[in-house]
């Protein structure tokens, strides 16, 4: 009897050693080795692999997404670029065109006025020079000197150099601050400053031309766009007040401050 049960409890111990290996061997190893780190080897599903993959593809899109629209928006910024560049060009153009025709037409109204005024008596004696024979007048030469120094910043604005157009309008009201040709260079120089936004500088400039030389031509012109860079920095009452002066003229000015009001107050 005790044999019996000695050996049904070996049967038993087999059977259940069976179970355990069984089931030992239908597990998933989760460690080969009892070291740390490196050594770990740990096997995973498919599902678990595609899922670790996932945000990286996910990245890898978004930075080649990302790039294609950095390339994108500096193009578009580099064509606006352009467009302000030629935009500025050619506002310069269409003032210097304005001022060269305005120019043509006093100048036309001078030699008419000129032509229908009687001459002088061929027997009324001349005005002796006071220069001496083959020795040039110091007025004149002063004069020729500052017509060359307007006219080569003049020259450069025209061709397109604004830069450089500035500095030589700069340096020609600091050499002739009384000569003739400041009430153009301070225009002149304020419609740089409005190129660049310089809305300071550029009402300063047109104000010396506005108070200083109300009779000169280029007053009103002056006068509108003084009121423009008001209305630009916020001045709307100030502004209002000038342009409102201006649209009552009837003169090229006027017309463009009388729209200007229009559409904006």
């Amino acid at each position: 009897m005790v044999k019996l049960n000695t050996a049904y409890s070996v049967v038993l111990y087999l059977v259940l050693a069976c179970f355990a290996l069984a089931a030992r061997a239908a597990a998933p190893v989760a460690d080969i080795s009892n070291t740390s780190g490196a050594n770990q080897a740990v096997v995973r599903s498919p599902a678990q692999t595609s899922a670790a993959a996932t945000p990286q593809v996910e990245t890898y899109y978004l930075l080649q997404s990302l790039r294609e629209e950095l390339r994108v928006l500096r193009g578009i910024m580099e064509e606006q670029g352009h467009t302000i560049r030629q935009l500025k060009q050619r506002q310069v153009d269409d003032y210097i065109d304005l001022d060269r025709r305005l120019s043509e037409l006093v100048a036309g109204g001078v030699g008419a006025q000129t032509q229908s005024s009687p001459g002088p008596a061929s027997n009324s004696p001349k005005k002796p020079s006071t220069s001496p024979a083959g020795v040039p007048s110091t007025t004149a030469d002063a004069s020729d000197t500052e017509k060359v120094a307007y006219e080569k910043a003049y020259g450069l604005l025209k061709a397109g150099e604004v830069e450089a157009a500035k500095q030589a309008f700069k340096a020609y009201l600091a050499k002739y601050p009384n000569g003739r040709y400041v009430p153009n260079g301070q225009y002149w120089l304020g419609e740089i400053y409005m190129l660049d936004q310089q809305f300071k500088e550029a009402s300063e400039a047109f104000a010396v031309v506005v108070e200083k030389y109300p009779a000169h031509r280029k007053m009103l012109d002056a006068s509108y766009k003084l009121g423009k860079v008001y209305h630009l920095q916020g001045k709307d009452e100030k502004a209002k007040v000038i342009l409102t002066r201006v649209a009552a003229t009837k003169s090229s000015a006027g017309k463009l401050a009388a729209d200007y009001l229009a559409a904006n107050f």
